[in-house]
């Protein structure tokens, strides 16, 4: 039994016509305002997706109501979507979604899509849609089949399937997904509560970038006039811009911009929103000379860490924020960070987006996050601090599977063909995924160090393993978009992909990281190839600064290995086999 019909109707002088072959059914439905109408016009290829049939009215008012102008610029075709599983959250839920499809099929021509505010964004401090019963249903039996079946063929979308769809970052991020209750519940709170201060702590994929696109689409809502600053790393900075602007959300108010420019530029701001806040720099000699300036900045000589600066420039301050994200000595110290968001209030994101468990296992997309934090972080007292969740009583199983499906696996001996071959085998089934081999930046006597020289010479590759040679990502911007004949073959570093979603993640452990005397794991300085993540020869005489390169890049590898959406595969690189026994050992993998 289909589970939803549809009918396509012609506009006529902006009177809908069609309606006498509509079954009994579907008259009902439409009485009683229960049916999704994407109206569509065919000269402007502008589309409108709403739940109302008087759109037409309130649309020929625009147009005096005359034939001409309203077929030249307005709308003269409808499909009108019925579904025996439609209600008023289901609808909320169809149409939400097809605006944020519609949206990223039409993102080369902004405006191309257009919605109702009140209907879809912010109505409760973010999307309306709640969790309902049979959502899952909704999305197999109408969404999918009402995209890929009904208007890819009419040629009313140019992306034949979803899938497709939600690998990009207009998807990902949209400022109208679905929101978790407990993420809903926050934005409400921050936005009744201007003038308090706000830490977000979340771990990898627990949605703090979609949190970030919603709120922002609420202050822009609910505090017209707001000066809103958007602090994001360079590597989706224009992603950022894209999407509030595709959105409709690109106010002459809202700056979606990187740390050293929004200070460079020296305004003030009612609010001021930082995505991976732990990133932040602190007043420190070995980064890039921007970092530095601006403190000669007038006002600003006297601070330490531009969460320092960010928080004269702005009135209300939040943070994202996950203290196993820093990476380098030059981020803000844990002290540092602490100590400036003393009194802020502090809340957590418990919710795992990214990681999806394949379905019928008996392990979660949690069980693995608690895991990786156990096997890289047990010896540091991280694990027992405030500033991160951790479940001890994960389930192993996540880490025995040895399923072809499984989501965690390694494999032995020549890691990078075999983990080159993994992706590839994936991306011949599934070429809609987006699939990368990453590495921890680590250097030996077959894998050479990098330099930002070599990106533009694809002849200079850094991984050597038996014949088979490959390079570092070429950039560090908008890493995975890139349009190098070599995309997809090179290897990608922690700062190309912090904040990124992969589908099938192959990952490189070196040298860079050991098992010390004790039996526990220790950064080698010697085999790690990136100097500005390194102390300095003097400073690391200390004790202190030891322990924190061992964090720095024990929260590398903790980036690399939290990317994949649909599954993990380690390899070791030259055959060492200690991290491997470690490894086997801590989550007692038979």
């Amino acid at each position: 039994m289909a589970k939803y019909s549809i009918v396509e109707l012609n506009i006529r002088n902006g009177n809908l016509l069609g309606l006498d072959y509509l079954s009994n059914n579907e008259r009902k439905a439409l009485e009683l305002n229960n049916a999704i109408y994407i109206y569509r016009g065919t000269r402007s290829k502008k589309v409108y997706i709403g739940q109302t049939i008087h759109f037409i009215d309130r649309h020929k008012q625009h147009y005096n109501g005359t034939e001409e102008k309203f077929n030249t610029a307005g709308f003269d075709k409808v499909l009108v979507i019925f579904s025996v599983y439609f209600n008023r959250s289901a609808l909320d839920d169809v149409e939400s979604q097809f605006i944020t499809y519609f949206t990223a099929d039409n993102s080369k021509k902004a405006g191309a899509v257009s919605f109702d505010n009140d209907d879809v964004i912010n109505r409760t401090g973010g999307n309306s849609v709640n969790e309902y019963v049979g959502r899952e249903d909704v999305a197999s039996d109408v969404i999918l089949p009402v995209w890929e079946k009904e208007l890819y063929p009419r040629g009313w979308v140019s992306t034949p399937t979803l899938d497709e769809l939600r690998a990009k970052e207009l998807v990902k991020y949209s400022p109208i997904k679905q929101l978790t209750a407990e993420q809903g519940q926050l934005i409400t709170e921050i936005i009744n509560n201007p003038n308090k201060n706000y830490v977000i702590n979340g771990d990898a994929g627990t949605g703090k970038t979609v949190l970030l696109t919603h709120l922002v689409a609420s202050i822009l809502k609910d505090r017209p006039g707001a000066k809103i600053g958007v602090v994001v790393q360079p590597n989706w900075e224009k992603t950022g811009a894209n999407i509030f602007k595709v959105y409709g959300m690109n106010s002459s108010y809202l700056f979606v911009t990187t740390t050293t420019k929004i200070i460079a530029e020296n305004g003030r701001y009612d609010v001021i929103i930082v995505d991976e806040s732990h990133k932040l720099s602190r007043k420190y000699g070995k980064q890039h000379p921007s970092f530095g300036q601006v403190y000669k900045i007038p006002g600003f000589e006297d601070c330490n860490s531009h969460l320092e600066i960010l928080q004269r420039m702005g009135q209300q301050i939040i943070l994202m924020y996950d203290v196993l994200q820093a990476i380098r000595p030059a981020n803000v110290t844990r002290e540092m960070f602490k100590q400036l968001t003393s009194g802020y209030e502090k809340k957590f994101l418990h919710t795992q987006f990214r990681i999806q468990a394949p379905k019928g296992k008996n392990y979660t997309s949690d069980d693995y996050v608690n895991g990786i934090k156990y096997l890289l972080f047990k010896d540091t007292g991280l694990l027992d601090s405030e500033l991160t969740n951790f479940d001890p009583n994960f389930n192993r199983d996540v880490f025995r599977d040895k399923s072809e499906d499984a989501y965690f696996w390694y494999v032995l001996g020549k890691p990078m063909h075999q983990l080159i071959d993994w992706i590839e085998e994936d991306r011949n089934f599934n070429a809609e995924h987006i699939n990368r081999v990453l590495s921890g930046m680590f250097c030996c006597a077959t894998a050479d160090k990098w330099s930002i020289a070599h990106g533009k010479d694809p002849s200079i590759t850094h991984f050597h393993e038996d014949g088979l040679h490959r390079r570092w990502n070429s950039t560090q911007e908008n890493w995975i978009n890139i349009g190098d004949a070599d995309a997809e073959n090179q290897i990608g570093s922690v700062f190309a992909v912090q904040g990124i979603d992969l589908n099938k993640v192959g990952v490189m452990i070196g040298p860079d990281i050991r098992v010390n005397e004790d039996g526990e794991l220790e950064a080698v300085p010697d085999n790690h190839n990136n100097t500005n993540n390194k102390f300095s020869n003097e400073e690391m005489q200390d004790p202190t600064n030891q322990f924190e390169f061992t964090l720095y890049i024990l929260n590398q590898y903790y980036v690399l290995l939290t990317r994949g959406i649909d599954g993990i595969r380690l390899g070791f690189w030259d055959g060492d086999n200690s991290f491997r026994k470690y490894m086997e050992k801590t989550l007692d993998i038979q």
